[in-house]
């Protein structure tokens, strides 16, 4: 249980903001609700998931990445892609799919964040609504993090990027649903080579059936994740297009 003590301290802290009555709209840009996350000893973000764009950051955040201020005034989603490293790009979407999709759990998630030192850090967080809007949409979320100890871990996020493009392109398509023929007959393929992608796409993610294939799919998206493509991609991203 990687992200339980991560899930208990964001709950922790949504309880004191409750309690604080600091659990609307016009409070969070307040000082006291500053002072609140700033008495965690976690790396914390509050985001405005209506418009994505972060608001603010608790000091154990401020002194990570080296910044002078508490509030992030005028920034929009570019943030997010300026700190964060191009290999957990994914991590951006599958965040903006979690809150558009108001999914009722924790989203936990694997990323590299940008320190101080210029260096990239291997950072483990969990987020969470925690502010809706009137109409009971989420508007501002938590993000509660730390950073990871686990050095020597090879993550699911180290296999997929051993997949080469075509495995990748197979992948998804295993995901969405599509026959090994019916893979076959769009990319021009004999149906005994899909087959042996399958295995080694298989071999390579560690797993034995397609359920976890389709479990990684939730959480790692494969098309966003091709090396040649993935940072351009990323830099025309708009999250407000619902094309």
């Amino acid at each position: 249980m990687r992200f339980k003590e991560l899930e208990d301290a964001l709950e922790q802290l949504v309880l004191q903001i409750k309690s604080a009555n600091l659990s609307n709209t016009s409070s969070v840009r307040t000082e006291e609700f500053m002072d609140l996350i700033n008495s965690s000893p976690y790396l914390i973000t509050i985001h405005d998931v209506e418009f994505y764009r972060p608001i603010g950051i608790n000091d154990a955040m401020r002194l990570f990445y080296g910044f002078q201020k508490n509030w992030l005034t005028g920034m929009d989603y570019l943030y997010y892609l300026q700190t964060i490293h191009t290999s957990t790009y994914h991590s951006l979407l599958n965040s903006l799919t979690f809150f558009r999709k108001d999914k009722p759990s924790y989203l936990n998630l694997d990323y590299k964040l940008l320190h101080h030192s210029k260096e990239f850090k291997l950072v483990i967080g969990t987020s969470k609504t925690i502010i809706r809007t009137e109409n009971g949409k989420p508007k501002f979320a938590i993000t509660v993090a730390k950073e990871s100890s686990e050095k020597g871990r090879t993550s699911k996020l180290d296999l997929i990027n051993q997949l080469t493009s075509r495995e990748k392109e197979i992948a998804q398509l295993l995901i969405d649903g599509v026959s090994k023929k019916e893979i076959a007959g769009r990319l021009f393929i004999s149906t005994s080579t899909v087959q042996t992608h399958s295995k080694t796409i298989y071999k390579k993610l560690k797993i034995n059936k397609i359920s976890e294939l389709i479990s990684l799919g939730d959480t790692f998206s494969f098309q966003w994740m091709n090396n040649n493509q993935e940072e351009s991609d990323l830099h025309k991203f708009d999250p407000f297009d619902f094309r």
